[in-house]
């Protein structure tokens, strides 16, 4: 029995597509060869098309379709898998043990792709502020369809950096933003909740070419709003107008998808009576569109007790006609009978004379109320409020910094606190995968420092250059910035919010490295005899045991922000993530001592170092006592033990 290797890189995502259509057509599944006559799982296109019918396009000139140059090399890229590990940086971060927070440094496509195991459909609300593409912009480059060596000399900065100054001179300007988000915001929308929502802030720049890029990757039916905010005092000169909003699209990642209402702050009440405030609301409905013709079951009278009202001038009703009461129909507009909100028999019987009253209008006749105790609202399409206008972003950086803003037009904490409301809730994940100054991990702490909540943030950010004012106060990449400006920003909510006594304001930072293993690139007669030795051991001397832990962890599926301890046993240091849900040995001799104390952690999943074992016949040995040990079964201890 041979133990299994973890893999070294990301499950190629037309894997993954293949899996998802199996699910769905299994018949039309079956096994070919490939170009190395290996046999493989194969879908037949004949089988499926039958099935899909006469809804499928085979190629017909005039179809409706959104494309671009680079478009399908966008598809493929973000499909091929990602070879790279996230190394963690204690050092860097705050409160790295007991913290449920990321801060991941790096090409956000490339740390996307190595969230997917981990993270895969747990994500609940994305929030991102990509480069809006204004001529000055930083955009990523993905162009994979060039030789290697003329991309990285042609498109990387003198740091090697995989991003330039995207410049309208540029003739495929709108063309590689729009590969540049489209393969971003295909892998991201894997990591989404089947109810997560994802918010992205534009400006018109590209913002129709955003909408149907978006209509493509989460569906046109997701589709919930275009919110404008007004964001800027003076407003930017924009051929002539003075332009003073911005755009957030907000999509759902399926139909069962939905945003939450807004919570009234110290809502005024109008009435009261002993259950507390209330507003009326009249039970007519306004929309001519509905009427005695077409809902006649809409349309009946009621019958109201003008003698018997209270305080507050509400009457006694009923369905039914007694001595003394007086007979009330919807009124009419414009000569329409309209007609009541509720059914006869479904909602209003329940409801008399508990939530439903008559009560006296302005033309000395009756209509029926409803009480309307409800202290939340839908957010509104148009977002003027004062809090959220860009100087607010910049004045609650200076606040931190000793008036220095470091960013270029950081977002209003209260715009993403907003955002936060409307798409996430208690022990939600958020992600910001253009995390910039990280506003949203500022948001998250203050959000939950305020109602008492957990929800948690992974930040992610490409190691840009800082503003040259940053850069002057030893702050070197915008990654060093926004980190401190968490730091601050958590001490100041805790020193804000007393009560808030177990708010995380901590984050481990990871960051985005090539591989810990070394390349095996090449055929083995193309080595001498002499460079052989250097594969007795696959893993690059500078890798820790805790850059192997991470690596595992996030090639097994783990979150990253789980707990783990070490302990020494045998010589050897052993890991312990979340409590059995990994156990891991990354040095030494595994001695039976070693397979001893990881039986008694009752492990769901072991992983050892490969050169642990200098014969075959120590790895068998691992699987006996893996069977003695812990009661596993052959199938299991093939499952359960990995090695890399």
């Amino acid at each position: 029995m041979n133990v299994k290797h973890l893999d070294k890189q990301t499950t190629d995502g037309t894997v993954r597509n293949l899996d998802a259509l199996y699910q769905l057509f299994p018949s039309c599944f079956t096994e070919a060869p490939d170009a190395m006559g290996e046999v493989h799982r194969a879908v037949n296109w004949q089988k499926l098309r039958a099935l899909l019918g006469e809804y499928v396009e085979d190629g017909e000139p005039e179809v409706y379709d959104f494309t671009w140059v680079g478009k399908r090399a966008a598809q493929r890229e973000a499909a091929t898998p990602c070879r790279k590990t996230l190394r963690p940086c204690p050092e860097e971060s705050v409160d790295w043990d007991n913290t449920q927070n990321l801060y991941i440094e790096g090409d956000n496509l490339e740390v996307l792709k190595l969230l997917q195991n981990s993270y895969m459909g747990k994500v609940k609300m994305i929030y991102i502020d990509p480069p809006y593409n204004t001529g000055n912009d930083f955009v990523y480059h993905d162009d994979f369809t060039m030789d290697k060596e003329v991309f990285d000399e042609s498109t990387s900065d003198e740091e090697g950096n995989r991003y330039y100054k995207n410049t309208d001179s540029n003739g495929r300007f709108h063309s590689d933003w729009c590969s540049m988000i489209y393969t971003r915001l295909m892998v991201a929308r894997s990591l989404l909740t089947e109810d997560g929502v994802i918010f992205i802030s534009i400006d018109d720049n590209e913002v129709e070419n955003l909408k149907k890029i978006c209509d493509e990757v989460f569906g046109e039916s997701n589709f919930k709003s275009n919110s404008i905010i007004i964001n800027n005092r003076g407003g930017r000169d924009y051929g002539g107008i003075a332009l003073q909003h911005d755009y957030i699209l907000i999509y759902t990642k399926s139909i069962i998808g939905a945003l939450s209402l807004i919570e009234e702050k110290d809502k005024a009440f109008q009435y009261n009576d002993e259950e507390g405030g209330f507003n009326l609301m009249e039970l007519r409905n306004r929309n001519v569109k509905f009427n005695d013709k077409n809902r006649p079951n809409l349309c009946y009278p009621f019958y109201v007790n003008p003698l018997n009202k209270d305080k507050n001038g509400l009457m006694e009703i009923s369905l039914e006609p007694h001595e003394g009461f007086l007979e009330v129909w919807p009124a009419k507009s414009n000569g329409i009978q309209t007609v009541w909100r509720w059914g006869k028999e479904e909602k209003a019987r329940k409801n008399l004379n508990r939530e439903i009253f008559g009560k006296a209008n302005q033309n000395g006749g009756y209509m029926i109320v409803q009480k309307y105790r409800k202290t939340s609202k839908m957010q509104r399409s148009v977002w003027d409020e004062k809090e959220f206008v860009n100087e607010r972003g910049t004045e609650a950086v200076k606040e931190l910094f000793n008036n220095k803003s470091y960013f270029d037009y950081p977002k209003s904490i209260f715009t993403i606190k907003r955002v936060l409301e409307l798409g996430s809730y208690d022990d939600s994940i958020i992600l910001d995968f253009f995390s910039g100054s990280s506003t949203t991990a500022h948001a998250v702490m203050l959000l939950n420092a305020e109602k008492g909540e957990n929800r948690k943030y992974i930040m992610v950010q490409l190691q840009e250059p800082a503003s040259e004012e940053a850069q002057n106060d030893n702050y070197q990449t915008l990654c060093d910035v926004a980190k401190e400006r968490i730091r601050r920003a958590g001490k100041k909510i805790k020193e804000e919010h007393p009560e808030a006594k177990d708010l995380d304001i901590g984050f481990r930072v990871l960051k985005c490295d090539e591989s810990n293993f070394k390349p095996v690139a090449f055929a083995p007669s193309s080595y001498e005899q002499s460079q052989l030795d250097m594969f007795l051991d696959n893993i690059k001397s500078e890798r820790t045991g805790l850059d192997l832990l991470f690596d595992c962890m996030m090639r097994w599926g783990l979150e990253l922000s789980l707990p783990y301890t070490s302990q020494q046993v045998d010589g050897c240091t052993l890991y312990n993530v979340d409590e059995g849900s990994l156990v891991a040995c990354f040095e030494g001799n595994v001695t039976e001592a070693v397979i001893d104390a990881i039986a008694q952690t009752n492990p769901v999943r072991v992983v050892f170092r490969d050169s642990s074992f200098k014969e075959c016949a120590q790895k068998m040995n691992l699987f006996e006592l893996f069977k003695q040990k812990c009661g596993w079964t052959d199938e299991e201890v093939k499952n359960n033990v990995r090695v890399i």
